[in-house]
């Protein structure tokens, strides 16, 4: 660990487009790390022990020293109160600021997307409801049947107009089948993949019918599906290091990418790709460890293969 002015970071921090954040906390202890996800109810945060969540309830502010993630604060504020325009405006000055940074242009690209989307659709949920409310009472049925029965509908919908089936699984909702030629096949998605974000919204802790709903509501509009998947990378006792497996790392805004693969190595056979995000090494988080020790994860592991954990992004339609 290196000490350099303010803050206690790995010496990978030491970069001149990477800053420290600090979140205060209502009994006015402070802490020093990156804020790598933001949640409705807690925040990510990246520290020198590791990744760790943070209850929203017990912050009383989050402090950003990169000017950047301030416009980008200011965006998502105005996005939670539904003034779209202005969000688009402080994501694109983010942007603008820190070409690099990936998230501003993703929350740009997922705030377009809803205002174009939400202008052809309408208030969709509220005519969801009545129209549940109206059917009951038309039908004579208890409410909670009919909402049963329009998830059902949901998920038949979801299979035939995408070509899939989701499972929750923990904190998140996976991918249980993925059919051949359709809409999530050709965008690249398999089974197993974890739905981590659309258009930048989270979707960790969502059950499934809540992310069905964001994968089909509204129609009419393109939308940027963000998931992570598991690349089982075999190798040699004697071949365990990055070079040999074929696969070259480089320090982005958002944690470690990866910057170039081999062909024919063992990375391309095991599905990495370039640009990619990587996350965990044999489930441990590295998205912000040392280059250093993400090789020692590797030339310490005992098993003949290697789980390389990354996120990437599809772009899909709602039909």
């Amino acid at each position: 660990m290196i000490l350099k002015k303010w803050c206690l970071l790995p010496s990978l921090f030491l970069c001149t487009n990477l800053f420290a954040d600090t979140v205060i906390l209502k009994n006015g202890k402070e802490i020093k790390g990156l804020v790598v996800e933001e949640h409705s109810d807690r925040i990510i945060f990246s520290t020198e022990r590791g990744e760790i969540p943070i209850l929203r309830k017990g912050v009383s502010n989050i402090r950003y020293d990169d000017p950047a993630q301030n416009f980008m604060r200011v965006g998502k504020a105005y996005e939670e109160d539904g003034k779209l325009g202005e969000a688009l405006a402080f994501y694109e000055k983010a942007a603008e600021v820190n070409p690099n940074f990936e998230e501003a242009q993703k929350a740009a690209v997922g705030v377009r997307n809803r205002f174009w989307a939400s202008s052809m659709e309408g208030p969709r949920n509220e005519m969801e409801k009545q129209q549940v409310i109206y059917d009951s009472w038309g039908k004579g049925l208890p409410i909670e049947e009919l909402i049963k029965k329009g998830e059902v509908e949901q998920q038949k919908i979801l299979r035939t107009n995408l070509g899939v089936v989701l499972e929750k699984k923990g904190d998140w909702v996976h991918l249980e089948i993925v059919e051949l030629r359709k809409e999530a096949a050709l965008a690249g998605l398999k089974k197993n993949d974890r739905l981590i974000s659309i258009d930048s919204q989270s979707l960790r802790y969502l059950g499934v019918e809540a992310v069905a709903k964001h994968l089909m509501l509204p129609r009419l509009s393109h939308y940027l599906l963000e998931f992570e998947r598991n690349c089982f990378l075999h190798k040699e006792p004697a071949k365990a290091d990055l070079k040999q497996l074929g696969v070259k790392l480089r320090l982005g805004h958002e944690g470690l990418v990866i910057d170039s693969v081999k062909q024919g190595s063992a990375a391309e056979k095991a599905g990495l790709k370039e640009n990619d995000l990587l996350v965990r090494i044999n489930e441990e988080t590295t998205r912000y460890t040392p280059l250093q020790k993400v090789v020692q994860l590797i030339q310490g592991s005992t098993d003949d293969r290697i789980v390389f954990t990354v996120r990437r992004a599809a772009l899909l339609a709602r039909k």
